[in-house]
């Protein structure tokens, strides 16, 4: 089976992502991943509105990260 890949959205290098597993009968299961140009790990979700505030959280994090603002400032990143 094939794994679906959606891009959600971006922001300052922070990427959510829906993951969709097709399972038996059809029925889609859905997960959502959050990565970051951080030295977080990427995470996972199953709550949608979870992986949101992750997202949100996240945003905010790498927004007063030096590395990520020069990023930014030189055009690397959105």
């Amino acid at each position: 089976m094939t794994t679906r890949k959606t891009f959600i959205k971006s922001r300052a290098g922070v990427r959510l992502q829906r993951i969709e597993h097709p399972a038996r009968q059809q029925v889609v299961q859905s997960s959502w991943r959050l990565s970051t140009l951080r030295a977080n790990q990427p995470r996972s979700f199953t709550n949608e509105a979870e992986a949101e505030d992750a997202f949100d959280m996240e945003v905010i994090a790498a927004l007063t990260d030096p590395i990520i603002i020069d990023m930014q400032r030189r055009g690397l990143i959105d």
